[in-house]
């Protein structure tokens, strides 16, 4: 990876805020008598960081982490801090614009629109809930990475340790019981008083019928892509997206692997509509390193070329996340801009699609030993199977909490970091005339449906994620204007 590119003054502020408060809190760690900073953090040596002094060292910059506790309020302010700086940025890299206009969209100097828009989206995902579907319902077959698939092997167990004589998928008469893992049960149903059509106090985005939240069908997707094939980029997390999609359209699948999918031809999706993935684990640009620099791409990182012109002229639909690739608030700030500006400048016709970053499960390794994957549900929704537990979707997402790192772990980001840096990108991906996806708190309330085994970033499928289809497919549909 590229070091940081120069932004301007508004950066340089960022760094020296950075800098400054990070001397502030070390000082009153060390003489402080507050219980906030009763405890401290050793320094530490990430594993990331090159041990030959000839290598690049831009790589402390990108993955140096904060060596010092911060208490919740610290995060706040840090939060406050970051969001102004990113704000700054964004209007002096873009200038304001695309205030009113949506980039791969017919919407343009019309900023009431683009308001309304981004509120209907952002109500979809942030007002709603997960409710329990108790009939017969047909769940996503998928046709993606059959490692995705353990979670259904372990209740196929279940099922046949049961001896009942039913398979997965099926419903039971006699017990009057759907069989599929209670994972899957749960459907997002955002909340029609806030986000549905009409006005009023409390009532958010548009006013007619384009606010009702609709189920996908096949061909109604088709309708609303318009002939744009769509491309997926990101870390191993969005590889799940892209297999969410393709499996939505019952599409073939043959990548064999997430590393294959940019060389292997392109999914169909629709008749002259393709598919296709890149992992790129932080959305580099094809000119980010410069060997005469001495900057080489990371070797802890995947990133397969993707802002290709021959790829940005094919794809018209861009669907992006940094994942959980841990960079400071700047270098991440930085990089990001730096990717979108070159979309912005170089590819105006293109609609990019920036979705959150989920939060970590902190307990699904836990869920995993109380046998959820293998809990079968009886009609009233408790376990018949003996020693398992079924769980749920939580009712509030989990509150933030200060994270000790033992000594010598590699830093992984907290909750505090991946929130604080979805909202950094909120205002530079909205800035640069994309939009944004806010589904942070959405996936913060399904600790349950995870993979498990040390995996707690990702989902079985099917499962949570297939809430994507109808969120894509809605945001396509009322950016057609």
């Amino acid at each position: 990876m590229p070091s940081a590119p120069i932004l301007g003054r508004s950066l340089i502020l960022f760094v020296g805020c950075a800098v400054f408060f990070q001397l502030i809190l070390f000082f009153k760690s060390n003489f402080s008598s507050s219980s906030d900073f009763d405890q401290q953090f050793s320094s530490q040596q990430n594993r990331d960081w090159p041990s030959d002094s000839s290598n690049n060292w831009n790589e402390h910059v990108r993955n140096r982490h904060p060596s010092v506790q911060l208490s919740l309020r610290d995060y706040e302010v840090l939060d406050e801090l970051a969001e102004k700086i990113a704000t700054t940025e964004s209007y002096r890299v873009f200038e304001n614009k695309d205030e009113g206009r949506i980039h791969g969209t017919n919407i343009k100097k019309d900023p009431t629109l683009v308001r309304k828009i981004r509120e209907q989206i952002q109500c979809w995902t942030t007002h709603g809930s997960w409710q329990r579907q108790d009939g017969v319902f047909t769940p996503l077959k998928h046709l993606g990475d059959s490692r995705f698939a353990k979670c259904d092997r372990n209740f196929i167990k279940a099922l046949d340790q049961e001896g009942s004589g039913h398979y997965l998928g099926e419903f039971d008469h006699a017990n009057e019981r759907f069989l599929v893992r209670e994972a899957v049960k749960y459907k997002w149903v955002p909340d029609e008083k806030i986000c549905g059509p009409g006005s009023g106090i409390g009532v958010m985005g548009l006013e007619d019928d384009r606010a009702k939240y609709q189920p996908y069908t096949k061909q109604s997707f088709c309708q609303v892509i318009n002939q744009r094939d769509v491309l997926v980029v990101g870390d191993l997390t969005q590889y799940q997206i892209h297999d969410v999609l393709l499996s939505a359209f019952q599409s073939s699948f043959a990548c064999y692997g997430e590393l294959g999918c940019l060389h292997h031809s392109a999914h169909g999706l629709c008749q002259n509509v393709g598919l296709k993935y890149a992992r790129n684990d932080v959305l580099s640009v094809p000119w980010a390193v410069d060997p005469e620099e001495e900057e080489y791409p990371s070797a802890t990182t995947v990133e397969q070329a993707w802002a290709t012109e021959d790829m940005l002229l094919k794809y018209k639909v861009l669907i992006l996340n940094r994942g959980l690739f841990w960079r400071t608030d700047e270098v991440f700030l930085s990089e990001l801009v730096f990717t979108m500006k070159h979309l912005w400048k170089y590819y105006p016709d293109t609609l990019i699609i920036y979705r959150a970053t989920h939060p970590l499960s902190s307990n699904c390794s836990q869920l995993k030993n109380q046998g959820e994957d293998e809990a079968i549900a009886d009609k009233y929704g408790n376990s018949v199977v003996e020693g398992t537990v079924l769980q749920k979707p939580l009712k509030e997402p989990p509150k933030r909490q200060i994270e000790r790192q033992a000594n010598g772990e590699e830093y992984r980001p907290s909750m505090a970091d991946i929130q604080r840096q979805n909202r950094i990108a909120k205002r530079v991906v909205e800035a640069a005339g994309g939009i944004y996806l806010d589904t942070e708190a959405m996936f913060a309330l399904r600790h349950d449906g995870r993979m498990g085994d040390g995996d707690c970033a990702r989902f079985c499928a099917p499962g949570p994620l297939d809430a994507y289809v109808d969120l894509i497919y809605n945001t396509l549909r009322i950016l057609q204007v």
